[in-house]
């Protein structure tokens, strides 16, 4: 059974959610988020112990530059 899109206001809410994710990672870090990808990784399913296909996010970050401002 297929499953259904999602709604433009779901769609919305969760941009809205990682959104602030985001940034409060950037604050608590000092960088900026540069990538974001979802990636297929093999981890072993709990309650089989077998391997299994998840889906992981990626995020790559870089340090803030440090600017000193002349006066």
């Amino acid at each position: 059974m297929p499953i259904p899109p999602p709604s433009q206001p779901q769609v919305d809410e969760a941009e809205r959610k990682i959104s602030g994710i985001l940034e409060e990672l950037e604050a608590s870090t000092d960088t900026e988020v540069q990538r974001i990808a979802l990636e297929d990784v093999v981890d072993t399913d709990p309650a089989s112990g077998r391997p299994a296909v998840k889906q992981s996010v990626e995020i790559t970050v870089t340090p803030k530059p440090r600017r000193k401002w002349l006066r």
